[in-house]
């Protein structure tokens, strides 16, 4: 067999235990209506282990492309997530916290860009 039909494997059970990550995240931290930060945490780590570990990091020591994709597909996949920034932002929008609203979406978005694009300029 080859190792390429084991790919789906690897990152299946790499997004298993990101979507575990994201969830233990969730829970740790305080809920508030007021604010979803566990959501903006665990899009910033999924930023971090994506865009400097794996695509930076692994791919420069010329890291195993099954690793990468578990890692970066399977894990950052997993633990990441644009629609619960987007159920989390329609929540606030419908309970009136405009302020936290904005400040969230230019938190999640302008930030993510921001962390992205410094991570990502780290020369190995």
């Amino acid at each position: 067999m080859k190792k390429e039909q084991f790919y789906p494997l690897g990152i299946f059970l790499a997004a298993m235990l990101g979507g575990l990550v994201r969830y233990l995240v969730s829970t740790w931290l305080p809920a508030s209506p007021d604010f979803p930060l566990g959501t903006l945490l665990v899009n910033y780590l999924g930023i971090f282990c994506l865009v400097y570990l794996v695509k930076g990091y692994l791919v420069y020591k010329g890291t195993n492309k099954g690793v990468i994709l578990a890692l970066g597909t399977g894990f950052c996949g997993g633990l990441t997530t644009f629609s619960s920034l987007m159920l989390d932002a329609v929540k606030l929008l419908d309970t009136g916290r405009y302020v936290s609203l904005v400040l969230y979406l230019i938190l999640s978005m302008g930030g993510g860009l921001l962390l992205a694009y410094y991570l990502g300029r780290k020369k190995w």
